[in-house]
């Protein structure tokens, strides 16, 4: 009887995990959590770039049609009629959208314009810059 009551004490101490796997497990899940966490980030990142992509081809084209029919590039969205979706005027040459801010430049005057995308798309202390310009 002593005997079958020590065998049965002893496979009750052999069918749990010791503290030392639970915190194998924890750390592995640990770092699969960190590595995958990063990875999201970038593809977050990513995901949201396409909003100036689609707004630059827009201005674009506005600005060819501008050029066609007055024979300059316009300076300012105003003159040009142009709208960001879902973005705000802050000036003529200024519009805020949803993760970006837009300024329209002509630094060479009327026969050129470039326009720059000014956001915080990742997260980090640092802005994301897009640019984009008439073809020359």
């Amino acid at each position: 009887m002593n005997e079958q009551r020590a065998r049965s004490t002893r496979a009750r101490r052999k069918a749990g995990y010791t503290l030392m796997d639970v915190m194998v497990v924890t750390l592995i899940i640990g770092v699969l959590a960190s590595v995958s966490l990063n990875q999201y980030g970038k593809y977050v990142a990513r995901a949201r770039r396409p909003e100036a992509v689609m707004t630059f081809r827009a201005l674009a084209a506005a600005q060819r049609e501008h050029l066609l029919t007055r024979g300059t590039f316009s300076g300012t969205f105003d003159a040009l009629g142009f709208r960001v979706e879902g973005g705000k005027r802050i000036s003529p040459t200024e519009i805020q959208g949803r993760r970006y801010n837009y300024r329209l430049i002509q630094d060479q005057g009327p026969s050129s314009w470039y326009c720059v995308a000014t956001g915080n798309i990742d997260g980090d202390a640092f802005p994301d810059i897009i640019a984009a310009s008439n073809p020359r």
